[in-house]
């Protein structure tokens, strides 16, 4: 792959994130309100603006990123679950045909999943008045690249009213402190490559054997683009790439209600 040196980066760390803080305190505020609807086509301009301010990162892009989104009529929850991650998609595909360096796609990707946790707090089951849906623990192996996938999934469900604990890398002694401690309905972990279902499969045996009371294990995320069903390759329960089938596999009856009121 070609060395391009990533866009802009001659500001401070300051400035790296004034940008997104801005147009996530903008952002809230202008969608929040709206009710969520189901989206047939994402809109282009939006689309490419948000490549274009995730990787300059500077507020001026975000502010026309923001005129656009007024343009629009989507929700916070579209924002999050659709647009962020194609953006990121399309950041990923350029970067395979040479058009953008592994640097840009980290740092655009990175303000990305900035975006995301400040804006996810319109939705912050674990902080909510309503909540007892139900209480979930996601992994994520250790060495992924990047988390993006697993925080809009995370955004999902605490929308769905459920309480995730999401613990990046943990450690087995970790592993065996939280389940101790906490009572989870299910165990998601995010899994990117085909080269990590070994270490996965170690991870599941390890938490089957530590569980005081036996609960799910579903396996998703980017592997299953290339295993059928990971389930089968790492001793999980289920597989599932769809939270809301997932979150039925272990158990839990998620309140549609619920996801609007949190869009």
């Amino acid at each position: 792959m070609q060395d391009i040196q990533p866009r802009d980066q001659g500001g401070s760390a300051a400035q790296d994130t004034a940008g997104v803080n801005y147009f996530a305190s903008q952002v809230v505020s202008l969608l929040a309100e709206r009710t969520a609807r189901t989206v047939s086509e994402l809109r282009e301009p939006l689309v490419k603006g948000l490549i274009t301010a995730s990787l300059t990162g500077s507020k001026h892009a975000f502010a026309e990123l923001l005129t656009e989104l007024r343009k629009s009529r989507i929700s916070l929850a579209a924002l999050a679950d659709l647009y962020i991650p194609e953006a990121a998609r399309r950041m990923g595909e350029m970067w395979h045909e040479d058009d953008m360096s592994w640097m840009d796609v980290t740092i655009g990707v990175g303000r990305m999943q900035s975006l995301l946790r400040e804006i996810g707090t319109a939705w912050v089951a674990d902080q909510a008045s309503d909540n007892g849906h139900g209480a979930v623990m996601m992994l994520v192996p250790d060495r992924e690249q990047h988390t993006l996938g697993p925080m809009v999934a995370m955004g999902q469900m605490r929308r769905y009213g459920v309480s995730v604990c999401l613990r990046i890398a943990p450690s087995f002694n970790e592993l065996r402190n939280l389940v101790a401690t906490r009572q989870f309905d299910g165990i998601l972990i995010s899994v990117a490559t085909k080269e990590k279902l070994e270490s996965v499969a170690k991870t599941v045996n390890f938490l089957k054997s530590v569980l005081a009371k036996p609960c799910p294990i579903v396996v998703g995320g980017a592997v299953m683009s290339f295993v059928k069903d990971p389930a089968t390759c790492t001793g999980a329960d289920f597989s599932s790439n769809d939270i809301g089938a997932a979150l039925e596999a272990i158990g839990l009856k998620f309140d549609a209600s619920c996801v609007l009121r949190r869009t």
